[in-house]
């Protein structure tokens, strides 16, 4: 069986999970007591994308905090890998506003994508994708409370799930930059498939200080089975939306990393020891490969740990702030090497000043020991009539040989032409990535065999490496506000 969690017109927290458990949160109704991380009124939609060969069906439950029911169970049915099926939760008559979580059982393999919105208000903009598996504890490379940035304030809200079949309780312990214990919020109730929403803003300055940042852990109480969701606010509209990790592992790839583009947006890369030991300086290493479209003057380059990484701490490959080991105007993928010390990675992005300055997302890395050879998108939008648009990039996960594959595209909507129905083939040269930009209308890594308004679901396939890859959801309309969002595909055999 398979799960999922999700809320309505809330101020924000989120968490999709997959047991399928495809699970989100978002934080406080409108009659509750405020958040201090976010002022906003924030709404949901998610898409659920089947990942069977063949027929898949199952149905969607509703849950508020306290682990009762929200509304009346629904049902959906899938006839082919790739259908795909959108819930909005801001025109769900049936759904009391408010906040609370979903869970989604398949007699199959599902992906799932959540969107946070700010209907009618100035844009802020979260994607989480769900999570296959639950853990007893999950790691979290980046938390910040009341941390002054050149875009205002910024704060993490921690939202951790029940994923398992009975109550338990939960700790989140925050962790000092040097890997020491801040203070630990212990004894958190958790009903069956319910959610808490850790909001650290809302915390006591005696627990945790202004302009703190650091790193954070959570653990399930004896027997329990936790998930768990980070949001990283930042000034009035901005929010990061990025999973925590419960697999710690030693080689990690980025698809995706940019430094000092001409239009501002870079990309620090947060690693975050989970060994028992210190990583020192130069044991933790960024290998960057460049993107043959890309305009910097500096080709593929190595960078590494200037200072030693404490057990639970993190280090950050920071564009913004490294002039020195960091190029300028290049964009690529990259790989993170821990040899001899587990870590868990993920990667920011954010549009530093300029026209953007308030757009910013997040994905987590990828483990490069993967071996799928299918890696599923539940959304591609093509220049829709709103703006919405989305980037895929996927990654060869081989550093020896080139990945051959197919890239098919499945039509969302009925009403659709069928040349929003695609089918080409690539390769991506070893440690490479490919961009398919449906933001653009021509140019590199565009896709001009689909029309604008198309929208439905992309499948890629290798035929010989292993992939996985990420998506980037925006709008080019040119809305004020966040309108970025980001999160990670669905790898299977």
């Amino acid at each position: 069986m398979e799960r999922v969690k999700v809320v309505k017109r809330s101020a924000l927290t989120i968490i999709l999970t997959l047991m399928l458990v495809l699970s989100m949160v978002l934080g406080a109704a409108a009659q509750d007591a405020p958040q201090a991380s976010t002022p906003k009124n924030l709404s949901t939609n998610f898409t659920l994308v089947n990942l069977e060969a063949g027929a898949n069906s199952g149905s969607i439950n509703y849950y508020k905090p306290d682990g009762s029911q929200w509304k009346a169970a629904e049902s959906f049915s899938f006839t082919a890998r790739g259908d795909q099926v959108i819930k909005r939760q801001y025109q769900d008559a049936a759904l009391p506003n408010g906040s609370g979580s979903v869970v989604v059982s398949a007699s199959g393999k599902l992906g799932a994508v959540v969107q946070v919105t700010a209907q009618n208000q100035t844009a802020t903009s979260g994607a989480y994708s769900g999570a296959s598996v639950s853990s007893s504890s999950a790691n979290i490379p980046l938390v910040q409370r009341k941390r002054t940035t050149a875009s205002g304030p910024s704060s993490s809200q921690i939202v951790v799930q029940n994923a398992g079949t009975a109550a338990t309780t939960a700790d989140i312990k925050i962790i000092k930059a040097d890997g020491t214990v801040q203070f630990t919020k212990s004894g958190v109730a958790l009903a069956v498939g319910a959610a808490f929403n850790y909001d650290l803003a809302d915390e006591a300055d005696a627990n945790i200080p202004t302009e703190f940042f650091g790193s954070a852990v959570v653990t399930a109480g004896a027997g329990g089975q936790i998930v768990v969701v980070s949001n990283l606010f930042i000034g009035s509209d901005s929010v990061q939306t990025f999973n925590a990790f419960i697999t710690p592992a030693q080689s990690w790839l980025a698809p995706l990393v940019t430094s000092r583009l001409a239009n501002n947006l870079s990309t620090p890369v947060a690693v975050q020891n989970l060994s028992t030991n210190p990583i020192p300086v130069g044991g933790a290493k960024l290998i960057c490969k460049k993107d043959p479209t890309s305009a910097s003057a500096t080709g593929d380059f190595t960078a590494s740990n200037t200072a030693p990484i404490g057990p639970t701490a993190s280090y950050f490959f920071n564009p913004v702030t490294d002039l020195t080991n960091l190029p300028t105007d290049w964009f690529g993928s990259c790989r993170i090497d821990t040899t001899g010390f587990d870590s868990v990675v993920f990667v920011q992005m954010r549009y530093v000043g300029g026209a953007n300055g308030n757009q910013a997302a997040a994905y987590e890395a990828i483990q490069a020991s993967g071996t799928n050879k299918t890696v599923t998108f539940p959304l591609y939008a093509k220049r829709l009539a709103n703006g919405f648009s989305t980037a895929m990039t996927i990654q060869n996960l081989s550093t020896s040989a080139a990945a051959n594959i197919t890239l098919t595209y499945k039509k969302g909507d009925a009403s659709l032409p069928d040349t929003c129905n695609l089918t080409k083939q690539a390769s991506i040269p070893a440690g490479g990535s490919l961009i398919q930009n449906h933001r653009l209308s021509g140019g590199p890594n565009s896709v001009p065999e689909l029309a604008d308004t198309c929208f439905g679901t992309l499948v890629v396939t290798s035929a010989d490496q292993p992939i996985d890859g990420f998506a980037q959801l925006t709008d080019v309309s040119g809305k004020a506000g966040d309108t970025f969002m980001a999160h990670d595909g669905f790898a299977t055999p």
